[in-house]
C-alpha cells in the first residue's frame, strides 16, 4: 500500500505524538483539539506508544518529535525527500510546502493562529514556503498525487 500523504499539512506520518490527548478515532464527528482535524480525516492513526522521557517543546509544551531517533530517519527517506520534509516538534515530518489553496498569513503577527492547523504563525515563521500557483496547472501533482 502506498503511503498518503495528508492533504492539509502534508505529512506521511500516522502516529500520533504520546503527549496527544486521547480521542476515539472510530467515533465520526469528534474534532481534534490540537490541530482541529475531524475524525474522519483521520481513521489511519495510531497513538504512539508511551515514551519514560518524553522531552517537550518550550513553545508548545507538546512532545517534541525532533527528540524521536525514529523521525530523526524518516525525512531521509525517498518520499520525505520528495515532499521536502522537515521534523515539526509538534506533528512529526511535515512537508515545508504550504498547499496551493493555504490561507495567506502575510502581515500576522508570530501570536495569530493558522486557520487551518491553529499553530501559531510565529511557529512557521521561516520554515515553510508557498506553494506555486497552480491555477493554470492540469494533471496530477508529481508529488503528492493531487488531483
Amino acid at each position: 500500500m502506498a503511503t498518503v500523504a495528508c492533504p492539509v499539512v502534508g505529512t506521511t506520518n500516522s502516529t500520533l505524538p504520546p503527549s496527544h490527548p486521547d480521542v476515539d478515532l472510530s467515533k465520526p464527528g469528534q474534532t481534534c483539539p490540537v490541530v482541529g482535524a475531524k475524525t474522519e480525516h483521520h481513521g489511519n492513526l495510531h497513538k504512539h506508544p508511551a515514551v519514560s522521557d518524553n522531552p517537550t517543546t518550550h513553545a508548545t509544551g507538546s512532545s517534541d518529535a525532533q527528540a524521536c531517533p525514529v523521525l530523526k530517519n524518516v525525512v531521509d527517506e525517498e518520499k520525505s525527500k520528495e515532499m521536502d520534509d522537515k521534523v515539526c516538534p509538534v506533528v512529526g515530518p511535515v512537508t515545508t510546502v504550504l498547499p496551493p489553496d493555504h490561507p495567506s498569513t502575510l502581515g500576522k503577527s508570530d501570536d495569530a493562529e493558522c486557520p487551518v492547523t491553529k499553530a501559531k504563525i510565529g511557529h512557521h515563521k521561516d520554515k515553510v514556503v508557498t506553494h506555486p500557483a497552480v491555477s493554470n496547472a492540469s494533471g496530477v501533482c508529481p508529488v503528492t498525487g493531487a488531483h
